[in-house]
């Protein structure tokens, strides 16, 4: 039956025209109230980890992650049943999560801002060569050192802006405090 279920929701979603929003809403597969739009399956294609990409591109592969994508959406409303959701482990692991996504998303986005303003003249790469002592000819090289030259600007230019957020920020630590937190961690 289950089979059944799954080459019904594959054959749906094969004849849904790209071109019909109504198509991408309609719902192609319902975890009690949850409902698993055209839409959401293929996002949840084109997004699906880089080791299950070649297990997607056969029917039976596709079939497997569906049931798959089923049972984590079964097992998400049994953690959200269970209260799991609203406990404080969760929560920080949540927080800490959303925290290096933030901050991955900031430091990608000012580092292509950076990387777009860093320019590597000749005469400093020549005097890279000059004071590295490096004996391979100039041309061969070049581009290399290029790159060294610009991350390390990067990298100062990063850390430049990182400084200046800071020296714009009230940060005030207390040292007692501090202390007391380290020394009851040992």
């Amino acid at each position: 039956m289950r089979l059944l279920v799954l080459v019904t929701l594959f054959s749906f979603i094969a004849g849904c025209s790209p071109g019909n929003n109504n198509a991408g809403n309609k719902a192609v597969a319902q975890i009690n109230k949850y409902k698993m739009t055209a839409d959401d399956l293929r996002y949840e294609f084109k997004n699906a980890p880089y080791d299950e990409a070649g297990r997607i591109k056969t029917e039976k592969g596709r079939r497997q992650y569906l049931e798959g994508l089923i049972e984590k959406e079964v097992l998400l409303q049994e953690a959200q049943y269970l209260g799991i959701n609203r406990e404080k482990d969760f929560m920080k692991s949540i927080e800490s999560y959303w925290e290096q996504a933030l901050l991955k998303i900031l430091l990608e986005r000012k580092s292509k801002e950076i990387s777009g303003l860093i320019h590597v003249y000749d005469n400093e790469i020549e005097e890279y060569c000059r004071d590295s002592g490096e004996k391979q000819p100039f041309t061969k090289i070049k581009n290399e050192i290029r790159d060294i030259i610009k991350q390390e600007k990067e990298a100062d230019a990063m850390n430049a802006w990182i400084e200046e957020l800071k020296k714009k920020s009230y940060i005030k630590v207390d040292e007692g405090a501090v202390e007391e937190a380290l020394s009851n961690n040992k």
